[in-house]
């Protein structure tokens, strides 16, 4: 069975209802799941939200995921692997979508997000 990694922007999209990613992500057939890296990038707009249920809206969501992935040396291994290569190509972008990008690598992850100019610069990422 295929499993699918929730990129920030995808389930901000979901959790706002937006038709593309709702469609997108209710059609998957396989295992969800994310990392606490997005869930980190998630409490930022938690916290500039004024939607007293933004946080457990959040937490309600990635409670439903099969796996909420954490960091581990594997994959920093990989991210700094990653960096050096997009750095050498003058392709760098954001240390936080590298860390993403590194645990979909290590761990067989098709990465599901709405940034694919971003990931689209890392060799051998399968990004929906």
């Amino acid at each position: 069975m295929k499993t699918y990694f929730l990129d920030t922007s995808v389930i901000i999209d979901y959790l706002r209802g937006k038709e593309e990613a709702v469609n997108l992500v209710d059609g998957l057939k396989g295992k969800l799941v994310s990392s606490n890296i997005c869930l980190s990038e998630l409490y930022e707009g938690i916290y500039r939200s004024k939607n007293k249920n933004a946080e457990s809206t959040v937490l309600e969501f990635f409670s439903g995921l099969s796996k909420t992935y954490g960091l581990n040396q594997k994959i920093a291994q990989e991210f700094g692997s990653l960096r050096k290569n997009l750095k050498q190509k003058g392709e760098i972008i954001e240390d936080l979508d590298i860390m993403i990008a590194a645990t979909c690598l290590v761990y067989n992850l098709s990465l599901v997000t709405l940034n694919k100019r971003h990931f689209s610069r890392v060799k051998g990422l399968d990004i929906v």
